[in-house]
């Protein structure tokens, strides 16, 4: 952040932008409007997760017991709570081998981790529609009706379709 603010200020300073400008520019209004969701949503999401992370790792630990199967799903619902990619593996898939998900499994479900798009409260998504000015991309009325969800939803499918065909032959 200190190399950005230097660069906006050397960048104000040699082009003598009127700086008071700045606030009421419409690229500035979309970005303050997307980092506030950003802190709101990443304070949300944390706190969420330090208070269920127990029950979210039982929870998913029974499920994969009784359905290895299902772990690409399980790390599908997991990412979209969980809004990070990062924690969803750290959640779950040490608990999935250590049950005996086979490494095939585990591999071509990875890509089910990226289901943070889902639910329209993710920070990327929220600045996406806050940022367009044609107006064409909105979230809708219902949790589920946003743009983002049938390509992201196909994507993680055919990843995961395309992981276990592939990896057979390959491990």
């Amino acid at each position: 952040m200190v190399f950005m603010l230097t660069a906006a200020t050397l960048i104000v300073t040699t082009t003598k932008i009127d700086a008071s400008k700045i606030a009421n520019a419409a690229t500035f209004k979309s970005g303050m409007s997307a980092c506030v969701c950003v802190l709101g949503v990443a304070w949300l999401g944390d706190t969420f997760v330090s208070a269920h992370i127990d029950g979210i790792k039982e929870l998913a630990a029974e499920i994969l017991e009784n359905y290895p199967w299902m772990l690409a799903v399980t790390l599908f619902f997991a990412s979209m709570l969980l809004y990070s990619q990062g924690a969803t593996t750290t959640a779950l898939m040490p608990a999935a081998l250590a049950i005996g998900v086979a490494p095939l499994t585990a591999i071509a479900s990875f890509a089910a981790v990226s289901a943070l798009f889902v639910l329209p409260t993710y920070p990327t998504l929220l600045a996406a529609v806050e940022m367009d000015d044609t107006g064409s991309t909105r979230i809708g009325n219902l949790v589920f009706n946003h743009p983002f969800f049938i390509p992201g939803v196909v994507t993680i499918a055919s990843s995961v379709a395309l992981g276990f065909a592939f990896g057979g032959l390959f491990i």
